[in-house]
């Protein structure tokens, strides 16, 4: 008798969500634009430290698994570990520091934790970090002066002082959107929010596109790549704490504080949707997730205060990974306790 093969095949299963390597392609493919305005804008020394941050994952990925005997591209993770490491990286940072900081940073937390996913530490906040302390200089500072933030409205004097370069039609589209639109609001924008929503010509990529960056958001959101829960409470909690007591604490009055422009410096909006949901650092239940949103929002209020911090996100999102363990454990807690009752 003639033997008879069949070929099985995954038609039958449906998934809920996406496999890995989708993720991983699709936010390669988003954060594309990004990259192809750095291009556009000339920001050359950018796009080197990317390719510089992508090749030293990549080496790292390589080593790591060579001593373990798995191949290369079984887990994609870490191109867009170096990618989002690179668009973080001030463009004035020594080459050669950011490639050997990278390379010898991913290869301690691989070899100490192991695999890709850990469950108290995200590896590109902890990399972004030891860039940070061993060249802080080249980092940007606070944008924001006591005096700005005394006066009531720190927004102003940054576009006054030339700390952004605003946009040709940034007045033109602002004044439409005051008569067309806030008008029935009452309230009034002023001239620059504009140019930081399209370009804020930071030195760091990622603090720059924010426009691109919701666009993304929405695409990773739409197809389920993302848990949109955590980075909603995250910057709800955060421009609400920003808003009641931004400039409160300063002598300004309460409730007046500046939400546009806390989410749209310091990386906010990149960081939300790009690293806070960071694959194995966040909890799995809606409780867990609700109270690590908030605890992150906290966070990043009393870390990265009222906008144009230049790493404070960073240490936001590493404090929020350090308590995930706790809101795990209480999950674990609570799961138990509920089986227990379910199986009397």
């Amino acid at each position: 008798m003639k033997n008879r093969f069949f070929n099985t095949t995954l038609a039958p299963f449906t998934y809920l969500v996406p496999s890995l390597n989708t993720i991983t392609i699709s936010i390669i493919a988003i954060l594309s634009p990004q990259i192809l305005m750095l291009f556009m804008t000339k920001s050359f020394e950018s796009l080197i430290l990317i390719f510089i941050s992508i090749l030293a994952s990549t080496v790292a990925e390589l080593l790591h698994n060579s001593f373990r005997k798995k191949t290369l591209w079984q887990n994609p993770v870490f191109i867009v570990q170096g990618l989002i490491i690179g668009m973080f990286i001030p463009k004035n940072y020594p080459v050669f520091i950011a490639f050997f900081t990278i390379f010898l940073t991913l290869i301690f937390v691989k070899y100490i934790f192991g695999g890709a996913f850990y469950s108290w530490i995200n590896p590109v906040v902890f990399t972004i970090i030891m860039l940070y302390f061993l060249n802080s200089s080249s980092f940007p500072t606070y944008l924001i002066s006591l005096t700005d933030i005394e006066s009531g409205n720190p927004a102003l004097g940054l576009f006054q002082n030339d700390n952004f370069s605003i946009l040709p039609v940034d007045l033109k589209i602002t004044n439409w959107l005051n008569n067309r639109i806030f008008s029935f609001m009452g309230i009034e924008i002023p001239e620059g929010y504009i140019t930081l929503f399209w370009d804020t010509n930071s030195i760091i990529p990622a603090f720059r596109f924010n426009c691109l960056t919701l666009l993304s958001s929405i695409f990773l959101i739409s197809f389920n790549m993302i848990n949109a829960l955590i980075p909603c409470i995250f910057l709800f909690v955060y421009g609400l704490l920003v808003r009641l007591f931004g400039i409160n604490f300063f002598g300004g009055n309460f409730a007046s504080g500046d939400i546009l422009l806390a989410l749209m410096t310091s990386g906010t909006l990149f960081s939300a949707f790009f690293l806070i949901d960071w694959f194995g650092t966040t909890p799995q239940t809606l409780f867990g997730k609700i109270i690590y949103g908030i605890i992150s929002g906290i966070f990043a209020f009393f870390i990265s205060g009222i906008g144009t911090s230049p790493v404070g996100i960073i240490f936001t999102i590493l404090c929020s990974n350090i308590c995930s363990p706790m809101i795990q454990l209480c999950e674990t807690f609570f799961y138990t306790i509920k089986i227990k009752h379910f199986t009397r």
